[in-house]
C-alpha cells in the first residue's frame, strides 16, 4: 500500500466499477471532494485519481471499518473535524485578517521562520483549533497573493468595519509579535501599525 499524502482525509476502501465496465477493489487516499466525486491517491495504481460516487458499489473507511453508504456525506463528515477545515473557514471568514499578517510579515522583504510562527500561532487563537502546525498555516499564508499597501488599508478597514474588538486586539498583538521578533522596526513596519491603531482605535505602545 503506497504511503498516504499528509493532506488526506481519510481513507477508503471501495469497489470501483471503471468506464469500460472494469470492477476492482482499491485503497484511496482521499484529499479532495465535491458533491459528485472526491479525488486521491489510489493504491492499486499508485497515482492519483478522480472517482465517481456512482460508481461506487461498496466502500469502507479504512480507519475506523466502517460501512460507508453515502461517500460524500462521510467525507463531509470526517472533514469538518479536521485542522484544515478550521483553516478553510478562516480563510473564507476572516481572510483580510490572514491578508494583514501577510503584509506586515513581508513589509521587511522577506517571511521568516519566526514570523511564521507567530502567524501559526496567531491562527490557533483567531480559531481556537490548538492542531493547527507550523506546516499548516505557512501553506495556507503561502496560497495567498502578497498584499500592497492599498490592499493592506482595505484590509484593515473591511476588519475595523466588522466591529469585532477582541479580533482587532488579537491581530494588533500578532502585527506587533511579528514585528518584534527582529531588533529593528522598519519604517513601513510603523506605517503599518500606525494605520491599524488608527482604523481600530487601540492605543499605540
Amino acid at each position: 500500500m503506497s504511503n498516504k499524502p499528509a493532506d488526506t482525509i481519510t481513507t477508503l476502501t471501495i469497489c470501483y466499477e471503471s468506464s469500460s465496465g472494469e470492477q476492482t477493489q482499491r485503497g484511496v487516499s482521499v484529499t479532495q471532494f465535491d458533491p459528485h466525486e472526491m479525488f486521491g491517491l489510489c493504491h492499486l495504481r499508485g497515482l492519483y485519481r478522480t472517482f465517481l460516487y456512482e460508481r461506487i458499489f461498496s466502500c469502507v473507511d479504512v480507519n475506523t471499518g466502517e460501512v460507508v453508504r453515502d461517500p460524500h456525506a462521510h467525507l463531509v463528515s470526517i472533514y469538518r473535524k479536521t485542522p484544515r477545515y478550521t483553516l478553510d473557514q478562516l480563510y473564507r471568514n476572516n481572510l483580510e485578517a490572514l491578508q494583514v499578517l501577510l503584509y506586515v510579515g513581508k513589509a521587511d522583504g522577506q517571511l521568516r521562520a519566526a514570523e511564521r510562527k507567530v502567524i501559526a500561532a496567531a491562527c490557533k487563537v483567531f480559531t481556537g483549533d490548538v492542531r493547527i502546525t507550523e506546516v499548516m498555516a505557512s501553506d495556507l499564508i503561502d496560497s495567498i497573493n502578497i498584499p500592497s499597501f492599498h490592499s493592506f488599508k482595505v484590509a484593515v478597514g473591511r476588519v475595523a468595519k466588522r466591529g469585532n474588538p477582541g479580533m482587532m486586539k488579537r491581530l494588533m498583538i500578532a502585527c506587533r509579535t511579528i514585528i518584534n521578533t527582529q531588533k529593528t522596526v522598519t519604517a513601513t513596519e510603523q506605517e503599518a501599525l500606525d494605520y491599524m491603531a488608527k482604523r481600530f482605535k487601540l492605543p499605540q505602545e
